[in-house]
């Protein structure tokens, strides 16, 4: 295994390492018998009515589809299948034994919902690709970011690290900032887990393969294909969390062309079957249901996905296979490298998601250069291109390292300032126009300096909002500040009726 040493040594430190709960290991050991006992499973389970009841349940449930209602946990059995059943009830056993932890920030709730995501995306895929590995695609798909929950569970400081490490280094990925602050990442952390919990070579390699199928150590056709609907899988968690969703959607259609399937492949049914499906899981888990649209998100992947150029990916993929390499360029404005537009929306949400349930401070600061125009009509565009990159530039250096910068489009800018109230905005936002007004900018023998103005918009107290709400007010204060007189900071009032006219 990679990084074996450096993994066993902070696994064995840790003593609260995730195991499969009581009932889980006992089914474990009554199926790797040579020949599982029907009976003996299902009595097994009667001793666990809560777990049983659950099993009927998504049994009888439309994920199955089954022609008459299912009773008993033997004729479950009978209709689906021994290895179905058992891997149903340690889905169950294993969500119940990790919900929440009060000790620590990390996100449970939105843990198993994604992971329930990907299982039925494993699942509905297998059913495509092969149905003869089925009976697996659903435990698998629940467990395949297993090391994750290992991370934020046992080792709450170095996951507040690897949050950290992606916060200050916008082009850190999970997997890489795991291997920055751990030495290893989640997929290894799982392969090692599933090892330690004897399930078989079918689990634990695709787990720790599943961002990079290339990679994979083995040619054996289960263990490849179940990798790979591993990586599709987790591009659906991506996809249905509607983060960079025109690049995953064109991810999963190039995904769909490595399987070897005769069955035609409709990746839009495949999204809705997995939204229907999980919206009827989620309460069968215990887990409130969901409220994103996800056939909205993937209408918009694929308005998105269409505007992507096909020429770039493919040569960015022939340059580099890494795809999260690939993700971190396409969150980049090309001509500043700050964050863009469509990247900037995905870190507010995220930002005021995380601040609304811990109840934290959080502004958003929209500014734009004044009288641009009249910069390009003066000195050319190639002259107001250059006034762009430097105030990013500027921007990007003066804001704190746990605060974002984006550029919101032609000349204007976005800041997501975390932890600060209005007061604290409003002194940040001011120091970032003095610095602004300072500058001055040599361009072909000509000096130019630039100003901004500033609008600020922060999240009121005990009160939710949206990104949409909150972008609209620091718009609106940012017309005031321009309608004042422009190189001023202005901050959102709620007594304001409508955006003034300039």
């Amino acid at each position: 295994m990679k990084n074996s040493e450096k993994l066993e040594n902070l696994i064995h430190s840790s003593d609260n390492l995730p195991t499969l709960p009581g009932i889980a290991l006992k089914i474990l050991e009554a199926f790797q018998k040579p020949e599982p006992d029907i009976n003996e499973i299902g009595q097994l389970l009667s001793t666990d009515p809560p777990l049983t009841a659950k099993v009927l349940k998504i049994v009888n449930s439309a994920f199955y589809s089954l022609p008459s209602n299912i009773a008993s946990v033997q004729h479950a059995i009978n209709l689906l299948g021994i290895s179905t059943v058992k891997n149903l009830a340690l889905s169950f056993a294993l969500v119940n034994r990790f919900q929440s932890d009060q000790t620590n920030f990390f996100d449970y709730v939105q843990f198993w919902k994604n992971s329930l995501v990907g299982a039925t995306a494993a699942r509905v895929i297998t059913e495509r690709i092969d149905p003869s590995l089925s009976n697996d695609a659903f435990f698998l798909g629940l467990l395949q970011d297993i090391g994750i929950l290992t991370i934020g569970h046992c080792m709450p400081r170095q996951y507040s690290l690897i949050l950290k490490e992606m916060d200050n280094h916008g082009d850190s990925t999970l997997l890489k900032a795991e291997n920055e602050v751990l030495g290893f990442n989640h997929q290894e952390i799982g392969e090692y887990l599933t090892k330690s919990w004897q399930l078989p070579d079918i689990f634990h390699l695709p787990i720790g393969y599943h961002h990079d199928p290339a990679k994979l150590p083995t040619a054996q056709p289960n263990i490849e294909n179940l990798t790979k609907i591993l990586y599709v899988s987790s591009l659906y968690i991506e996809l249905l969390n509607n983060k960079l969703s025109g690049f995953n959607l064109w991810l999963i259609e190039d995904a769909f062309k490595g399987f070897n399937s005769a069955t035609e492949i409709n990746i839009d049914q495949i999204g809705a079957e997995i939204s229907q499906y999980t919206q009827q899981l989620f309460p069968i888990f215990e887990i409130d249901v969901d409220q994103n649209d996800y056939i909205q998100i993937l209408e918009s992947a694929r308005v998105e996905s269409a505007k992507l150029s096909v020429d770039m990916i493919r040569n960015l993929l022939d340059q580099n296979r890494e795809i999260e390499t690939l993700k971190r360029q396409v969150t980049r404005d090309s001509m500043t490298q700050l964050y863009n537009h469509q990247h900037f929306r995905e870190l507010l949400h995220n930002e005021l998601s995380r601040a609304e349930r811990y109840q934290r401070p959080l502004s958003l600061v929209l500014a734009d250069i004044d009288h641009f125009k009249s910069i390009n009509d003066t000195y050319g565009h190639l002259a107001g291109d250059y006034v762009i990159k430097a105030v990013a530039a500027k921007l990007a250096m003066e804001v704190r390292e746990s605060d974002y910068v984006a550029r919101y489009g032609g000349e204007e800018f976005a800041m997501i300032l975390t932890e600060t109230d209005s007061e604290q905005a409003e002194i940040a936002a001011e120091r970032l126009r003095s610095e602004i007004a300072g500058l001055n900018i040599s361009i072909a023998g000509k000096s130019i300096s630039p100003t901004m103005s500033f609008g600020i918009s922060s999240l009121p107290t005990n009160q939710k909002t949206d990104i949409n709400e909150l972008i609209n007010r620091a718009d609106n204060a940012l017309y005031r500040a321009k309608d004042k007189g422009r190189n001023q900071c202005c901050t959102y009032r709620r007594s304001w009726s409508q955006r003034p006219t300039q």
